[in-house]
């Protein structure tokens, strides 16, 4: 009888966290590459390695509503790339994910590529943020690269 109260005790607590996962993703482990292309076709090959790699994106913005040091008084092209939240449930919690991309062109013919991973996992009364995915991230780049060879 006591092991089907914990058990009861256990169930009534499961889910009561909550989080909100924010659209902007700080640098705090920020993955960058230097394509060399034109701006516009960086970007369209970013949103086509988005959308193969099953992840929505949600909107587009200019980086310097988050960031006062970027792009203040710059001429070249920018702009940040925001996806949708990816959910992952398990027994005693949820985890989720999001990517931000900044792109800033460069030179004429080169493009920085600035990639920021969030994953949140939420397990009953607390929240863990993790900022880094090398697999997942590496696997974005090289998604890239092949939508520019093409």
């Amino acid at each position: 009888m006591k092991k089907l109260l914990w058990i009861a005790l256990l169930l009534s607590f499961t889910g009561c966290v909550s989080s909100t996962i924010p659209n902007y993703i700080q640098d705090k482990n920020p993955y960058k590459k230097t394509f060399y292309g034109p701006f516009d076709k960086v970007q369209e090959a970013i949103t086509k390695a988005f959308e193969e790699s099953g992840w929505a994106i949600e909107k587009e913005s200019r980086p310097d509503l988050f960031e006062r040091d970027r792009g203040l008084g710059s001429v070249n092209k920018q702009t940040l790339i925001f996806t949708e939240v990816r959910q992952a449930s398990f027994f005693v919690g949820s985890r989720y994910a999001r990517i931000n991309a900044y792109l800033n062109e460069t030179a004429n013919n080169e493009t920085a590529v600035e990639i920021r991973y969030l994953n949140v996992t939420l397990v009953m009364f607390k929240s863990f943020y993790r900022y880094k995915n090398d697999h997942a991230v590496e696997h974005i780049f090289s998604k890239i690269e092949e939508n520019l060879s093409c």
